[in-house]
């Protein structure tokens, strides 16, 4: 028999190092959840001083009136040495029991109903070892969602943003996150398009070339490696086959196929398109969906925020909230 416990609301924080996003979930008996309520700001780690408690009061506590306390679930660089409080990384393979019974609880706010989940460590597709905090959260929410929409299962997990995850499913087992692995794409695209000789052959957030894009993701592939080909971002403007309108989306072709043949080579067997599910913003998840099946595979994408409410959902079924 369920408990009262089992629908009571909840609060879901993914607190990152530029963005705030915060979930009032209604759950029910199934643990399925209905966001009734949303705060999003630009109050991340690298803007707020420090004032964790504050900020947190400060976007949630008209959600806080109610008795008993909601209980809060936060996700993100909240729990990095810069964070609210550091909550060391737990090795893979880890399942959704071990992130609910390695999460922080923090006593002294919302009557001790608040608690932050760890990130995880493992090692990458090179052998070396690699961390990631958030994703996490919404793998496993991905992986329910998958489940519960009896969605082609995938092979391959991405999670696009400013370092990108990747989780190839077949080194997982029984339900636990085994391997996975960071790409620095999103990083290195600000970078290049803001503060390098490139940014002179780019207009700034100029009308999107899907041609250009296409082009980039097909010359990402060409002879000379990716270094090579980053510099004709500013010789094919220069030679006048570009105009710096172009500049953007043939960049981000060139970086993200660079990045979609690398990690999707360790799953290609004998040419077989891999299946691909894509986690995050409407966006960036159409940019990476249109550029894996240009490049010959399938995909289809899942909301960031509601993989962030499933997962955050799992884990609070083995929290015990206080009274």
């Amino acid at each position: 028999m369920k408990s009262e416990t089992d629908v009571s609301p909840l609060i879901v924080v993914d607190w990152g190092t530029t963005n705030f996003r915060a979930y009032l979930v209604e759950r029910d008996v199934d643990h399925y959840g209905t966001c009734r309520d949303k705060v999003a700001t630009t109050d991340g780690l690298s803007s707020i001083q420090g004032d964790y408690p504050g900020v947190l009061k400060q976007h949630i506590g008209h959600w806080l009136q109610s008795r008993p306390p909601i209980p809060i679930l936060l996700s993100g660089m909240v729990s990095s040495p810069s964070g609210w409080v550091e909550v060391p990384h737990v090795p893979c393979p880890a399942k959704v029991q071990t992130l609910a019974h390695n999460a922080h609880q923090i006593d002294d706010f919302n009557n001790g109903n608040t608690w932050i989940i760890p990130g995880l460590s493992g090692l990458g597709i090179s052998g070396h070892f690699d961390v990631m905090r958030g994703e996490e959260v919404q793998y496993f929410g991905a992986t329910h969602i998958i489940e519960a929409q009896d969605l082609p299962p995938p092979e391959v997990i991405c999670f696009p943003g400013t370092h990108n995850k990747w989780i190839n499913l077949a080194n997982n087992t029984q339900g636990a996150l085994a391997q996975f692995s960071t790409s620095m794409t999103g990083e290195i695209f600000n970078l290049l398009a803001d503060q390098s000789l490139l940014s002179n052959s780019i207009t700034q957030q100029g009308p999107w070339q899907a041609q250009a894009f296409l082009t980039g993701l097909d010359n990402s592939a060409s002879q000379g490696g990716i270094m090579h080909q980053l510099f004709t971002v500013r010789s094919l403007q220069l030679s006048g086959a570009h105009t710096n309108d172009d500049g953007e989306a043939y960049l981000s072709g060139l970086l993200i196929g660079s990045e979609i043949r690398s990690m999707l080579s360790e799953s290609t067997e004998n040419n077989k398109p891999i299946h691909v599910a894509i986690v995050g913003a409407d966006k960036l998840s159409q940019r990476y969906l249109s550029a894996i099946e240009h490049l010959g595979h399938c995909a289809f994408t899942i909301d960031a925020e509601e993989a962030t409410i499933a997962g955050a959902l799992a884990v609070a079924q083995y929290l015990n909230p206080q009274a």
